[in-house]
């Protein structure tokens, strides 16, 4: 599942490091603002026909490809098609290497980010008080600010990541009312990246809670940059390999991703009569994000259903990792957001219709996660049968 767009060949020497470097980056933010309808459809991540339809929105490229012995050219022309694709080959590989060295100097970087974003936590969880002079924008002078002694009693900022969830709609779309008070418990968003291997790791990290005994939750997504020797036109920079997620230890009876349902059920060798019997079902949550699609193995092909859900992980992943986490406070103060919403071209309306027939079809849900279940009082009416 291919994630990032290559970058531009035959740029200059002079600037070409840079472009190429500009080039990833931008390409990486253009990704990430996704349209109305690809947000409605995140709400459907477990619905793969739904999905299937998302795929071509996010930027998969498709080749038509055809071998040097199928075009009609003469010999010498096709061996000289060859060289140069050889040439290609080459460059292709050059390519991965770049993709490497940007994740090495995003590895750097984010020793730089950490002590910023560090203090940044401490202030949205009221550990520390800024001080006055960091309290004024540019522009602005100290104790311009009008007072107000209403709220002095309060420490930091309270619900700044559940605001930032509402304000953007990718996460908001995917944030159900159960959730809620449990993001309300977020403390921070942090990312890290692997030295030894691409990649990065999401790490949400919580205050006590009454949902789950973890204070800290986390997503790993693998990527690699290595052209295949016989088929480099499929290469389109880092791809996918596959994420996990974490094991979630709810507290009894405080599982937001599952949900318990009563069916009426025909009861066999008694004529008209019925039963009713419990079944667990998988409910809708942005806490199923720690529980992704799995990546086949090698050898297995991965179909376009797969495909489409393994794609939409990903770019929920980047999303969070590209511009939630660097720009969180732009996100609370709902400035990046209505810059985004300008850019949505489809009907609102017909995003509500996409939603709510996924919702009409959540109830249907025949995918069992716990035993079915017979309540006592219907045991004993099944007895006395």
């Amino acid at each position: 599942v291919s994630t990032q767009s290559t970058g531009s060949s035959g740029i200059n020497a002079e600037y070409g490091e840079f472009q190429t470097f500009q080039h990833y980056f931008k390409q990486i933010n253009l990704r990430a603002k996704m349209t109305s309808e690809d947000i409605a459809n995140l709400n459907a991540i477990q619905d793969p026909n739904t999905l299937a339809a998302l795929q071509d929105k996010l930027g998969q490229m498709n080749i038509k490809r055809a071998d040097s012995d199928t075009l009609d050219l003469p010999v010498a022309i096709r061996k000289r098609v060859n060289a140069i694709k050889n040439i290609q080959l080459q460059t292709t590989k050059l390519e991965a290497e770049l993709y490497k060295e940007v994740h090495k100097l995003e590895i750097e970087y984010a020793k730089k980010y950490a002590p910023l974003y560090q203090r940044r936590m401490q202030i949205v969880n009221g550990e520390v008080e800024p001080s006055e002079s960091e309290c004024v924008m540019p522009g602005e002078e100290e104790n311009s600010t009008p007072q107000d002694n209403r709220e002095e009693s309060m420490k930091g900022i309270p619900g700044f990541w559940l605001t930032i969830f509402k304000n953007t709609e990718i996460l908001s779309e995917m944030c159900m009312p159960h959730d809620e008070p449990i993001l309300e418990a977020l403390q921070d968003i942090q990312v890290s990246f692997p030295e030894n291997t691409m990649g990065f790791v999401l790490e949400f990290i919580f205050s006590e809670n009454e949902y789950f005994e973890d204070r800290r939750l986390t997503k790993t997504y693998e990527m690699k940059s290595e052209p295949d020797d016989f088929d480099p036109v499929a290469f389109d920079g880092p791809e996918i390999v596959g994420s996990t997620g974490c094991t979630i230890n709810w507290k009894k009876g405080k599982n937001v991703t599952e949900k318990v349902v009563k069916k009426k059920q025909r009861m066999r060798g008694a004529k008209g009569q019925t039963r009713i019997i419990q079944k667990t079902i998988k409910e809708n949550s942005f806490f199923n994000f720690f529980a992704p699609p799995q990546m086949p193995a090698e050898d297995d092909m991965v179909d376009e259903e797969l495909e489409a859900l393994l794609t939409t992980d990903f770019e929920i992943g980047q999303y969070i990792r590209e511009r939630i986490i660097p720009k969180a406070v732009w996100y609370f103060t709902n400035e990046v957001t209505d810059i985004e919403s300008d850019l949505d071209d489809v009907d609102s309306e017909d995003d509500a219709s996409s939603t709510s027939d996924y919702d009409d079809d959540l109830e249907q849900n025949e995918n069992i996660v716990a035993n079915e279940t017979v309540t006592d009082v219907q045991k004993e009416e099944c007895k006395q049968q």
